[in-house]
């Protein structure tokens, strides 16, 4: 509004020099036009004014010609600012209806927004109500239109891939994550995401390559991609191969990956899983001599060996140094009760529910009384062991 005022004050001062310039100078001056026999004669201030309105009624023409050539894009700007601010109520007012829950009048209200005036934000909250009214297909309509804005493209790409692969389109998935811009293929969801896609698609080799470059993102959740990427190539291996070659396989692997606590955690879940238990015993005992390892420790209880003398050996070490820690003595009575060794079981086992109640060590102590046949102890100890787990 205050350019259109300037415009009309700056014409009117133009107009008023035009007519007083020449009553001062005291020669109006005219202009002669000659077409054919049309003849067009006018004073120069005249012909200033006709120009003048001419461009005026120019700009008007074209003003509507553009108000009307955008009715038929679709666009709707030809109701001006009041059609915008109608257009933000709607916006705002679907948010506000999806937050509470107004489904059906959350998607009218954005169904009024438009294209260009939220940069694609208006689809992806009509996405989203889309998908609370379990929508799918008009979802990926919607997301895909969201895509087409800048702004909006990562996100809209991000709930695609997620959408994809919760209904088992792993493929479509990574393809559409690596065809993002180098700058979005950065962000730490889209990673984490094409890690998922590479994982479900059994790509462990790219995956084992790309890990360490990832490393920064996954964080905490690093360990446990090298976990399932090194259990994903050992269950391959082992399923192909057989054990002899996942042995071989491991000592070929490189120092830096023979040392990394996730591969050697899928190695001996691997060599469990195969029924390869004194091996597995061996490399616990070896890679545990400093000390437990927090991702090795709890797989010396899957350990099933008529004769674990070197894991006993190792644990009684370290209840020498620590006979207040219960978890030492829980994992010596587990691997006593799968030799069947009942006696140090029972022992180590009381001691650990001493220390510290828990279910497990219950329940292994009344499966030790039945086997004695004292089955009112047995029924006691099942008794105190799912009221410990209710507690």
């Amino acid at each position: 509004m205050k350019w259109l005022i300037i415009a009309v004050v700056a014409i009117c001062l133009l107009l008023a020099a035009m007519i007083v310039a020449p009553e001062v100078i005291g020669d109006k001056g005219y202009v002669l036009i000659a077409m054919g026999t049309l003849t067009i004669e006018m004073t120069v201030v005249s012909l200033c004014i006709s120009l003048i309105v001419a461009a005026v009624l120019l700009y008007i023409l074209r003003y509507v010609f553009s108000r009307i050539w955008s009715l038929f894009r679709g666009s709707h700007h030809w109701f001006g600012s009041w059609g915008k601010r109608k257009r933000q109520k709607a916006f705002y007012r679907g948010f506000q209806a999806l937050a509470e829950g107004e489904l059906e009048e959350a998607k009218g209200a954005f169904r009024k927004t438009t294209d260009g005036d939220f940069d694609g934000v208006n689809y992806l909250a009509a996405a989203q109500v889309a998908r609370h009214l379990g929508e799918k297909e008009r979802m990926r309509t919607l997301l895909e239109q969201a895509g087409e804005y800048r702004d909006s493209t990562l996100a809209a790409q991000l709930v695609l891939a997620r959408l994809d692969l919760e209904e088992g389109r792993d493929e479509s998935a990574l393809k559409r994550l690596e065809e993002l811009e180098p700058k979005h293929a950065k962000h730490k969801q889209v990673i984490r995401l094409k890690t998922e896609a590479m994982a479900r698609l059994g790509h462990w080799q790219e995956l084992q390559d790309q890990l360490p470059h990832w490393k920064y993102v996954l964080k905490d959740d690093y360990v446990v991609w090298a976990q399932r990427i090194a259990k994903g190539k050992f269950a391959e291996i082992a399923s192909k191969h057989g054990a002899v070659e996942l042995k071989s396989h491991w000592e070929n692997l490189p120092r830096k990956l023979r040392n990394d606590d996730a591969y050697r955690c899928a190695y001996v879940r691997q060599l469990l899983e195969q029924g390869m238990h004194q091996d597995a015993q061996t490399c616990l005992v070896n890679w545990q001599r400093k000390g437990p390892n927090e991702f090795l420790f709890p797989l010396m209880k899957e350990l099933y060996l008529p004769n674990p003398a070197s894991s006993i050996k190792l644990l009684e070490e370290w209840i020498k140094q620590d006979d207040t820690n219960a978890t030492y003595y829980s994992t010596l009575g587990h691997i006593a009760y799968n030799a069947g060794e009942d006696v140090l079981a029972e022992k180590a086992l009381l001691r650990s529910v001493k220390l510290a109640e828990n279910k497990e060590d219950l329940l292994m102590l009344a499966k030790i009384s039945e086997r004695r046949e004292d089955n009112l102890q047995a029924l006691s100890l099942y008794k105190k062991g799912f009221a410990v787990d209710e507690a």
